[in-house]
Formats: structure tokens, C-alpha cells, sequence
């Protein structure tokens, strides 16, 4: 009996299995990013940078330019610059005006009131007037050229004409002028419409100048005169003293 026990036991811890199962831990993942705590959360999107955004964004700033313009020279723009140029030497009234909230039909009206004067409308772009008046006497003139500005030109110094015909049109705004190569302000130019014309300021020059030419000869011959009498009386008194006698 203790035998077969002996014999059963040693069986037992002779005995090893063929196959063995083995099992083996995952590995860890380390690449995935740990969630953030939602209170840390919170902080992060409070506490974030907001860079300020410009007033004026920069497409409004910076104009497009075309490849196209860079390269080929442009004819009409050359073409307006030279009518220009002409206006300018022709004229001798150039007065800047700013276009706020006027409508067509009144423009029209504004136009006819002052061709009836031989003043007129010009309107160039502001690319031909900076080009044109940069390289001209009016180079002071270019900063009133920003937005719907237009130009007034005549012939003829016709201030007093133009603003009687302007002022039924509040809508635009006089900025500046110059009037027979003068550089005038809107108040200069006010100024000068208040002036008299230029036949009356003639007509006073070659009075005054009359009137100081005959008190002038007038004083050369005041001695002369008033001997001419003295002696004219003396001789007449003298003829009767002898009729007496």
C-alpha cells in the first residue's frame, strides 16, 4: 500500500505537461496625450492671446496693382495726364472742390450754371492728378486730392461768378484754389471775390494818378499865376492914379 502511494507520487511530480500556455502583458501606449483637467481647460481658453485687429484692414490700404499696368505703359492714363496739363496751362482759375452726397441731375444743373460763365467741370482720376500735378508748380495742391474731388477751371479769374453758381449746391465743398498763380485757401478765395473787378481798379489807378499830376502842375504854377495877377493889379491901379492926375 505505502508502496503504490511511493510509486503514485513520484509519478506525479515526474510528470510535465508537452505545452504551456503562456501570457504576456500589453505594452503601454505612451503616445497618446493625457486629457487635460476641464477646470485647466477653462484657464487656458481664458488666458488665451488674442492679437487686436487693425482699424482699417490692409486690403483697404494697399491698392491692387496688376501685373499687367506694371509692365505695359499705360495710353489712356498717359493721354489723361496731357489733357491735364493742358487744363492747367490754360486756365488761369483752378479750384478744388470735394463731391459729398450730390446727385447726378443736380451736377448736371451745376455744370449748365457754370458753362454759362465759361467756368467748367473737370474730372480726372486721382492717379493722373498726383502723376500730372507732382511734376507741375502745383505741387501744394495734392493734398486736397483725396476721395470724389473734382476740379473747376476757367479762362477767366470768374471767383465772384463761380460761388454765386456754387452756392445753391451745399453739397460740395470748396478746399482750395489757385488763381492766377496764386495759391488761396477757402477763405482766400471768399477774400477774393470781395475784391472789384479789374476795369474798376484800373479806372481808380489812372484817376488817382490824374488827380496827383494836376495838383502837382497846379503847385508848380501856383507862383507864377499869382505874380501874373499881382502884377495885372498893380498895373491897373497904376493907369488910373495917372487918369486922376
Amino acid at each position: 500500500m505505502a508502496a503504490t502511494l511511493v510509486r503514485g507520487a513520484a509519478r506525479e511530480l515526474a510528470w510535465l505537461p508537452s505545452r504551456q500556455c503562456v501570457r504576456h502583458g500589453s505594452k503601454a501606449v505612451t503616445r497618446h496625450k493625457k486629457a487635460i483637467h476641464f477646470e485647466r481647460q477653462k484657464i487656458l481658453a481664458l488666458t488665451k492671446y488674442i492679437a487686436p485687429k487693425p482699424a482699417i484692414s490692409e486690403s483697404c490700404m494697399k491698392p491692387k496693382v496688376k501685373a499687367d499696368d506694371t509692365e505695359k505703359e499705360n495710353l489712356m492714363e498717359k493721354f489723361l495726364c496731357s489733357q491735364l496739363e493742358n487744363v492747367i496751362q490754360d486756365s488761369k482759375m483752378l479750384v478744388v472742390f470735394q463731391r459729398c452726397a450730390l446727385g447726378a441731375d443736380d451736377f448736371l444743373h451745376l455744370k449748365h450754371r457754370l458753362h454759362k460763365h465759361e467756368i467748367y467741370i473737370k474730372i480726372f482720376p486721382l492717379q493722373v492728378i498726383r502723376k500730372t500735378l507732382g511734376q507741375s508748380h502745383l505741387q501744394a495742391l495734392l493734398p486736397l486730392f483725396y476721395g470724389q474731388t473734382f476740379l473747376v477751371v476757367s479762362p477767366h479769374a470768374k471767383v465772384k461768378e463761380m460761388l454765386q453758381a456754387v452756392r445753391t449746391a451745399p453739397q460740395i465743398q470748396l478746399l482750395g484754389a489757385c488763381i492766377e498763380n496764386r495759391l488761396l485757401s477757402k477763405q482766400g478765395v471768399v477774400n477774393y471775390s470781395k475784391l472789384p473787378s479789374k476795369e474798376l481798379l484800373q479806372g481808380q489807378l489812372v484817376g488817382s494818378l490824374t488827380m496827383l499830376t494836376a495838383q502837382t502842375a497846379r503847385l508848380l504854377t501856383h507862383h507864377s499865376t499869382r505874380l501874373c495877377t499881382m502884377l495885372e493889379q498893380h498895373s491897373k491901379e497904376g493907369g488910373k492914379e495917372t487918369k486922376d492926375d
